[in-house]
């Protein structure tokens, strides 16, 4: 018997980008950036990211590149501070897992 396979596209059923899987780590700051980001109606700097998680700002920087890598964060060149986004992606991701997490409790 032949089975025919299905190319790999990284796309969901629904037409949405498949992302990586992140680390703990990377999870927790995506999830900080969020809140943040909600809370405050701005994206924190790579200091406040450190400061909130208890890791310097190099560590802070290193996890965000890995999120920009993944295709969860982008820095915008337009500001010099301030200047890491979430992605459309990333902030539906962010939205599915608070409404998981209500769904839970």
């Amino acid at each position: 018997m032949i089975q025919a396979t299905l190319p790999v596209t990284g796309l969901l059923p629904d037409g949405g980008r498949l992302l990586p899987v992140l680390a703990p780590r990377q999870l927790e700051v995506l999830r900080f950036i969020h809140a943040y980001a909600l809370k405050n109606r701005d994206y924190p700097t790579g200091g406040e990211i450190g400061e909130a998680m208890s890791m310097t700002k190099q560590a802070a920087s290193s996890v965000l590149a890995a999120l920009v890598k993944k295709g969860y964060a982008y820095r915008d060149r337009n500001f010099f501070e301030r200047n890491i986004r979430l992605t459309d992606v990333a902030i539906e991701k962010m939205q599915m897992d608070v409404g998981d997490s209500l769904l839970r409790n």
